[in-house]
């Protein structure tokens, strides 16, 4: 026992850092969605391994999606994609409340590493999960948005129809949801594409058709290439000049050399030619540097690597962590279950020592009050003295006795059926009551048979086919008649005081038509 108790109460304690645990983690999410850089965050870990464990599948999923945000600030992208693929194998994709909308997003930071990685055949599987769950959650905007990303790897594959098809849809649905500068984007795609196939007359369509007064970089990009295709080239020289000496970026730079080395080539300017095919050498080293074949072949191989073996050893985790959970559960339980039956029975003991001493107490002045009742008979020929001072005591005992029964005229009934209270069987009742026991079916039969011989008015009363009294109901009201208080009844019959009150409220209603109990003895004692 002590084993368990050592290995499980550290968990347990683990299982009460929930809150902060939880904190931690929405913290990070409300950074993330804030575009705060996240690379020096250092309590992911801990909030993983935590979660891992003691969270919901979205809290698992959240947890190692901030995870794999961290590395990604961090620039490291196969520790993010790691993270992303255990993040989107964590979502309990067939729950009701699976968050698809954060899911979508995971997949579509997934295929922006494919695409930045060169991989546009995982880029398209991961941008098509992003817009399977963008729909599930019933995000318009997100799912039209991931789907136009699709063409962006077709392209890639010069997959050039689909490339096509895919804008004109995305154009279609950007524009039913009023995002006009969404839908215009995608004319510039095709602009590009038309380019490329030397259709001069259909990309220069796509450009008349972009938004109007818009001259950004992509536009001034394809309306160099369509002026250097219609043989322009002044116009195309102006253009690609500035959008070289306009940006840092290596990949912009390397189209802007290779534009204007295209321009002086058909110019047959020499010495411009040597000067830009040496710039556009560079800039495409470059370029390609930051995209070589080993990164692309390390990030593949990572997504790819033991994909079987992988899913196997998250399930066998997943397994072991409820093995863990059940057997810890099933140790508080006992722990409770062992400390509720000690506090039950222990409240029971004493509910039970109470009604004994009430008992006893009631049986006690019940013979305190015969025993006056004889003296008083027995002094009637003494003096007036003695007599004055047994009746204040009899007075007394009859305001004790009176905390035992409801009735306010019990007292005329004591002596005139005093031969029947003292009879043997009641007197053996009052017995087991003062010690707890409850009355045999034997004992009750014979009370039955009593009271049929000492009362038969009250008798027929009280079991007559009219009043639909139960056996018990019938043996409650012998009882009261006899004198017996609540306390009593409880033990005789071995249930709660609240159950008594309940029989006592049912005859009262079913014999006197009255609601309530507390009138049924004095009811009863005038049968």
């Amino acid at each position: 026992m002590r084993r368990w108790l050592a290995y499980f109460i550290p968990l347990l304690l683990c299982a009460c850092q929930g809150n902060s645990i939880r904190q931690e983690l929405h913290r990070v999410d409300s950074l993330n969605q804030c575009d705060v850089l996240l690379d020096t965050i250092t309590t992911m870990d801990e909030v993983v391994d935590y979660l891992d464990w003691w969270g919901t599948p979205n809290e698992r999923m959240m947890a190692h999606y901030l995870r794999g945000r961290v590395f990604h600030d961090q620039n490291n992208a196969p520790m993010a994609l790691r993270y992303y693929r255990d993040a989107v194998g964590y979502a309990d994709t067939s729950s009701d409340d699976c968050d698809c909308s954060r899911l979508c997003r995971i997949y579509g930071q997934i295929a922006d590493l494919f695409h930045r990685q060169r991989a546009p055949r995982l880029e398209i599987e991961a941008e098509q999960k992003a817009v399977e769950y963008a729909w599930k959650a019933k995000d318009t905007l997100s799912a039209v948005t991931f789907y136009y990303y699709l063409g962006a790897p077709y392209h890639m594959l010069n997959n050039i129809d689909s490339v096509l098809l895919i804008n004109k849809q995305s154009r279609e649905w950007f524009e039913k949801i009023g995002h006009t500068d969404m839908a215009s984007s995608t004319l510039m795609i095709d602009a590009e594409i038309y380019l490329r196939l030397n259709n001069p007359t259909k990309a220069k369509q796509s450009l008349d058709s972009y938004a109007t007064g818009k001259k950004d970089r992509l536009y001034k990009t394809n309306l160099a290439h369509y002026y250097l295709q219609i043989g322009q080239l002044d116009s195309a020289e102006i253009l690609y000049s500035q959008l070289l000496f306009s940006s840092n970026n290596d990949v912009r730079k390397e189209n802007a050399y290779k534009g204007l080395l295209s321009v002086y080539s058909i110019q047959g300017k020499s010495d411009s030619i040597a000067k830009y095919s040496i710039l556009y050498c560079q800039a495409n080293d470059s370029a390609n540097f930051k995209h070589s074949a080993d990164e692309i072949t390390r990030t593949q191989a990572l997504y790819n690597y033991e994909e079987h073996e992988r899913i196997a050893a998250r399930k066998t985790q997943e397994a072991n962590r409820y093995k863990i959970i059940i057997a810890v559960s099933f140790v508080v339980f006992g722990i409770v279950a062992y400390y509720c039956y000690r506090y039950i029975k222990k409240q029971r003991q004493r509910k039970k020592e109470e009604l004994i001493a009430a008992n006893k107490e009631y049986v006690s002045l019940l013979e305190q009050y015969k025993k006056l009742q004889d003296d008083m008979r027995l002094s009637q020929h003494d003096i007036d003295e003695f007599r004055k001072e047994k009746e204040q005591e009899t007075q007394q005992l009859l305001q004790k006795l009176a905390h035992y029964q409801d009735a306010p005229e019990l007292s005329k009934h004591w002596n005139a059926e005093r031969a029947m209270l003292d009879s043997p069987l009641v007197l053996e009742l009052h017995q087991l009551a003062s010690q707890a026991k409850s009355a045999s079916q034997v004992q009750l039969k014979e009370l039955r048979e009593f009271i049929q011989k000492e009362l038969p008015a009250f008798f027929i009363k009280i079991n007559s086919k009219e009043a639909l009294l139960t056996p018990q109901e019938v043996y409650v009201c012998i009882l009261i008649r006899l004198q017996f208080s609540q306390g009593e009844l409880t033990a005789l019959f071995d249930v709660s005081k609240q159950r008594i009150n309940n029989i006592k409220r049912s005859i009262n209603k079913k014999l006197f038509h009255e609601d309530g109990a507390q009138a049924l003895n004095d009811n009863l004692f005038r049968v």
